[in-house]
């Protein structure tokens, strides 16, 4: 009996991950997200630099090749890969012919040598570099890795086919969006490129005229793209029979992506007029009875809304500041008389 028992202990040992059925691995591999499920197959090649079945059978039954969007994994996962690791994963799932979508976010350790390959790419549409994931601050400390003088040659390879490429819309890092002479300079060259591409209206079908499809006056916007939904890449006009709820791109200022209001109904704050798409602000409106349509940032709404009653500021038009020491909330003068708050705010006065 023991020696059964030590012959089977010695089996179970032996074992690995190659050993199981390739119908498991693809079922396993069906619950991650598309990287993970690109970085698994990857991993069954072992050292081989050709697909092997396994692999083959990870990719084509799991892996949408369409859309590759980094921000689905773990942060602790997407900051560990290296530029071999985004050049393995974009040939395995033949990129250039398949990928229209590619988001980075989190890979703040590459240099961008791994996205050699999109070069030849006829097929993409929308790059994300900007590293950071939805409704996040394009702010990235400590600065990341991602190098212009690599990564600027391979978009200028994209866009140089002019109206052979389908690119729509590009995200660059925030630390790219000033006037350094590299990136500056693509600027220019991206804009010229939109505008070339003639693109349509997604509302009123005119093409758009604009020639200035990327900020270029060295603001805070410098290198943003304009016209352009980053969810749905369906381009609008300013035109003022097409600014309706529909179709007016709106401006985030945390997030700084633009989205028109099919994908993202976000709101221009009254008081501090910064817009907030609905997922980086809450926005809270003003509950005086009639027309208002006011609405205002948490940063803002204790300003500008009575703490009682909600009402803003330009309604019931007298407010004070809460007596309590360091509180800024708003107090307006008709709760003050009428709930008799002591010129104190809600939470204060409770």
């Amino acid at each position: 009996m023991s020696n059964k028992r030590q012959r089977t202990t010695t089996s179970v040992e032996s074992l690995c991950i190659n050993d199981l059925p390739d119908g498991i691995l693809v079922g396993i591999s069906s619950y991650l997200a598309k990287p993970s499920a690109a970085l698994l197959a990857i991993a069954m090649m072992a050292d081989s630099q050709q697909q092997t079945e396994t692999s083959k059978a990870i990719i084509s039954s799991t892996i949408n090749c369409s859309v590759l969007d980094f921000g689905d994994i773990e942060k602790s996962l997407s900051v560990k890969l290296s530029d071999d690791d985004i050049d393995k994963i974009l040939r395995s799932i033949d990129a250039v012919n398949n990928l229209r979508i590619l988001k980075l976010a989190g890979c703040v350790n590459i240099t961008g040598r791994g996205l050699d390959v999109l070069r030849s790419s006829n097929e993409i549409q929308q790059i994300d570099l900007s590293l950071v994931g939805k409704h996040e601050s394009p702010l990235i400390e400590p600065e990341p890795l991602l190098s212009e003088d690599v990564v600027i040659p391979i978009l200028d390879s994209i866009i140089s086919r002019g109206r052979e490429s389908s690119l729509k819309q590009l995200e660059l890092p925030m630390m790219w969006r000033n006037e350094s002479s590299v990136s500056h300079q693509f600027f220019g060259r991206y804009n010229d490129y939109l505008t070339n591409q003639r693109y349509c209206c997604s509302k009123c079908e005119q093409v758009i005229g604009s020639n200035d499809w990327v900020c270029l006056d060295g603001d805070d916007w410098h290198g943003t793209q304009e016209y352009t939904c980053s969810q749905c890449l369906k381009h609008f006009c300013y035109d003022e029979d097409c600014e309706d709820e529909s179709s007016l791109v709106n401006w985030c200022n945390k997030c700084e992506k633009g989205y028109c209001k099919n994908c993202n109904a976000g709101y221009k704050c009254s008081g501090c007029y910064r817009s907030f798409c609905n997922e980086c602000k809450t926005m809270k409106a003003c509950e005086a009875p009639g027309d208002c349509t006011r609405r205002f940032c948490g940063d803002c709404s204790e300003e500008k809304l009575c703490s009682w009653c909600d009402q803003c500021s330009f309604c019931v038009r007298t407010a004070g500041v809460c007596k309590h020491d360091g509180c800024q909330k708003t107090i307006c003068s008709q709760c003050d008389v009428v709930i008799n708050t002591g010129g104190y705010c809600m939470e204060c006065g409770l």
